[in-house]
């Protein structure tokens, strides 16, 4: 199974005393600019040096990428190939704003569990000894006790809303192609598993076979390249949940997309991998937007509460 839940329950801050602070981070996110200009500027972080900085944080996701650093100004910058535009100064401002993150008050998706990870994955990367290490176990022990203590859970997560949108369309093949190798295609292969023929074509399949395996997906996993013309035959969806789009990547992409035998488009990126193609939906599209919008109500008071209760666990920084 495709592992987001929480961590296991403990209601200590488990870096307390400890002196890894935060001097600062810089951001981009839906504050600073637009959903698909966001998406197309990350493209230039394909290769970036940055993960293994002896002092800093590098938080990237579909939304938002984030360097956080112990380091003071004048002794570090972010080594990355884009600029951020935000600046936050201070650990409680800083520490406030990535449990929030972490805790799924400022997604998209209210209360998404996919950003729970990829914190965690942000901090787990970091070697021992690394002064911002202990940093992830404050962050995100906050997040998990805001989640629970406001009930902050999404009504309609990422891979629900592939399903959704899937299983609206008019006409449903029995093959889904899922385009992508991290969680969220991982979470779409295990969401729709039983109920269709899954092929998930990625750039590592062979660690992608053992991941699904572990989790007993029931999915055929090969080259971006290697779709069977049994598929291909037999009419497919095709769900698009990557990162790191190549212009090469981009047109096997846009091959699967033009095959006859294509249905449905859903594109889960964080810019639309395509233009004015039939039956394609991403996330910018006016139907999925008002579907995310009725989702999240439920959600915006948790949201709300959740962010306050964090900020006030660091004075009131925000």
């Amino acid at each position: 199974m495709v592992q987001t839940a929480d961590p296991p329950r403990d209601d200590r801050i488990s870096s307390a005393g400890v002196m890894s602070r935060i001097a600062w981070c810089a951001f981009n996110d839906v504050t600073t600019h637009p959903l698909e200009e966001l998406g197309a500027s990350f493209l230039r972080l394909d290769g970036v040096v940055g993960t293994d900085s002896p002092t800093g944080l590098l938080l990237h996701t579909c939304h938002r990428v984030e360097w956080y650093e112990a380091e003071p100004m004048k002794s570090a910058t972010a080594p990355l190939s884009i600029r951020l535009s935000r600046l936050i100064i201070g650990h409680e401002a800083a520490a406030s704003r990535l449990a929030r993150i972490a805790a799924g008050a400022m997604s998209l998706i209210l209360g998404e569990r996919f950003v729970f990870q990829q914190v965690h994955s942000a901090f787990d990367r970091l070697p021992a000894g690394h002064p911002l290490r202990p940093v992830g176990a404050e962050v995100l022990l906050l997040a998990s006790q805001a989640r629970r203590r406001f009930g902050l859970q999404a009504r309609l997560d990422y891979r629900d809303l592939a399903r959704t949108l899937l299983d609206a369309s008019a006409i449903r093949p029995r093959n889904l192609v899922i385009v992508g190798g991290g969680m969220l295609a991982q979470a779409v292969a295990h969401e729709l598993g039983d109920d269709r023929r899954v092929v998930v074509l990625t750039r590592s399949p062979k660690k992608l076979r053992r991941l699904l395996r572990a989790g007993a997906v029931k999915a055929t996993v090969l080259r971006i390249t290697e779709l069977p013309d049994t598929v291909r035959d037999s009419g497919f969806d095709l769900v698009l949940a990557t990162s790191g789009l190549t212009p090469q990547y981009r047109d096997h992409i846009a091959r699967l997309a033009d095959s006859a035998a294509r249905s449905l488009v859903v594109d889960l990126c964080a810019t639309p991998v395509l233009h004015d193609r039939t039956n394609y939906q991403h996330l910018h599209h006016p139907a999925v937007t008002d579907l995310i919008e009725d989702a999240n109500r439920p959600a915006v008071e948790a949201a709300r509460a959740a962010s306050s209760w964090i900020e006030n666990q660091y004075g009131g920084h925000s």
